[in-house]
């Protein structure tokens, strides 16, 4: 079976550098072992001395299968994620996203741009605190967390991209 090409646009606020890199190495360490699908992450970082950094994003925007959206307070406050990345995964026409809750963020009291009707990924815990986010777990459990992530993800895509191939026929 033919692996199918997923284009993984990655959100975060530069804020969130470090445990935006330790999460996406556990993740990506995940996908790289993925039977059905060829990940292919980019991220700001990839942009290249001298490139146009606005003109770069907006391609990989467009190019995008889905956003992987790392969530925290200061992603939520920046404008630039507000303004020029949100947009393309909320409301009409949205590209796919997946959520996921970097560091805490409380929807009763965090105004999550358009993501409160969608299901934001964090690691259930066995006790009555609820769950966790990935900026909250012990390291044994982080790797759990991109563990479990990458499996909802995977099961997401085939859910998509068996939809595209019934529309086909």
């Amino acid at each position: 079976m033919e692996k199918k090409d997923v284009r993984v646009f990655v959100s975060y606020a530069r804020r969130n550098r470090h445990p935006a890199s330790q999460f996406l190495k556990r993740f990506e360490e995940q996908a790289s072992a993925s039977k059905r699908f060829r990940y292919r992450f980019w991220q700001d970082r990839d942009i290249l001395v001298g490139e146009d950094w606005q003109q770069a994003i907006e391609k990989a925007l467009e190019e995008c299968t889905l956003g992987l959206l790392l969530i925290s307070p200061a992603f939520l406050g920046s404008r630039y994620v507000r303004k020029q990345e949100l947009p393309r995964f909320v409301g009409n026409r949205a590209k796919p996203v997946v959520p996921m809750m970097l560091e805490p963020v409380d929807p009763k009291l965090h105004d999550l741009k358009g993501l409160k009707w969608k299901q934001i990924y964090q690691l259930e815990r066995p006790t009555l605190s609820g769950p966790r986010p990935f900026a909250q777990c012990t390291a044994a459990r982080r790797n759990e967390f991109a563990f479990e992530l990458f499996r909802q993800v995977e099961g997401r895509l085939a859910k998509l991209t068996h939809g595209r191939r019934r529309r086909r026929r």
